[in-house]
């Protein structure tokens, strides 16, 4: 009887107990937890990897861009984006593409 009384008087402190260790987990497991952040450096290091790549790849193609516009027409370049595109060229002309 007196061990039923000890448990009565004290599971509001074991709740809170265990409460506590349900937060604990999921600060450190959770999906914003201390865990994840480690994951998160590798990812900004990636992604800006990718980010620098993205903005060669569109300097690249801005400078294709002002190539081909009207007031400042490149015919080399025209043909050769012709040629690559619409897969277009002269008669009697045999083309070889490489890969890059």
């Amino acid at each position: 009887m007196h061990r039923l009384w000890r448990i009565r008087r004290s599971w509001p402190v074991l709740a809170i107990f265990a409460f506590y260790i349900y937060l604990a987990f999921h600060a450190l497991s959770g999906s914003q937890g201390l865990m994840s952040w480690a994951d998160y450096k590798s990812d900004i290091t990636r992604l800006e990897g990718e980010l620098e790549t993205a903005k060669t790849v569109r300097a690249d193609l801005e400078r294709q861009i002002e190539a081909l516009k009207a007031d400042q027409l490149n015919r080399d370049a025209l043909d050769l984006l012709a040629r690559e595109k619409a897969f277009l060229s002269y008669p009697n002309e045999i083309t070889i593409w490489l890969d890059p």
